[in-house]
């Protein structure tokens, strides 16, 4: 399956992004991961059948407004946490039963998001070059076409064309119900369909000709 990727380059270097796949994942953050630089990775200049971009409009402004949600959603998180705590650690103090593991689950939740989010940000402003989201005004992000990576699904793992494994499509495959509702709803109408329709097209001549 052929995955189109944005090419592009800020002050920082040449990056690439995932432009099907990053419109499906659960997660802001998690679309950063989708960042890659194509000197390490295998990438070709043309697909004979490639996924369609879907991630299309200024590729700034995508970036700036994905750079706001997760400042947003990172102040949200932290002042959820810091109030959960506070009135957890009260229920304590007055010793209201409230729940100890229901407690912990809650917060290993938000502090999962917690940390996603912060990753994200990292990401982002290392390949931007930003400290906030007052400097897109001034950060240049240049696009510079399309590439595409060929992936295939081996033994429940993502892997490129030459078998080495991409451990961020796995991981998402594991992690993320959206993505892997898409992935596999990609991967097998371009793999197994296709051939379906092949044999049942040559079945339909074979029997023509019979007649």
């Amino acid at each position: 399956m052929e995955v189109p990727f944005i090419a592009f380059r800020t002050p920082e270097g040449r990056f690439v992004i995932d432009a099907y796949f990053v419109e499906f994942l659960s997660l802001g953050p998690r679309k950063t991961v989708l960042i890659k630089d194509p000197s390490r990775e295998n990438f070709t200049d043309s697909a004979a059948d490639p996924l369609p971009v879907l991630l299309k409009g200024d590729l700034k402004n995508f970036f700036r407004e994905l750079f706001e949600k997760l400042e947003m959603t990172s102040e949200e998180v932290l002042s959820k946490r810091v109030s959960h705590m506070r009135r957890w650690s009260f229920l304590r103090i007055l010793g209201i039963p409230s729940g100890h593991g229901r407690h912990v689950a809650t917060d290993e939740i938000l502090a999962q998001v917690e940390r996603e989010n912060s990753l994200g940000l990292s990401i982002l402003k290392s390949v931007l070059g930003v400290k906030s989201v007052d400097d897109f005004d001034s950060r240049r992000i240049m696009v510079e076409g399309v590439l595409y990576k060929d992936i295939r699904v081996v033994s429940g793992r993502i892997v490129e064309i030459d078998g080495r494994e991409d451990k961020v499509y796995t991981n998402l495959l594991k992690i993320d119900p959206a993505f892997r509702t898409a992935f596999y709803s990609a991967y097998f109408r371009r793999t197994f369909l296709p051939k379906e329709i092949e044999k049942r097209a040559q079945d339909f001549s074979y029997s023509q000709q019979a007649t």
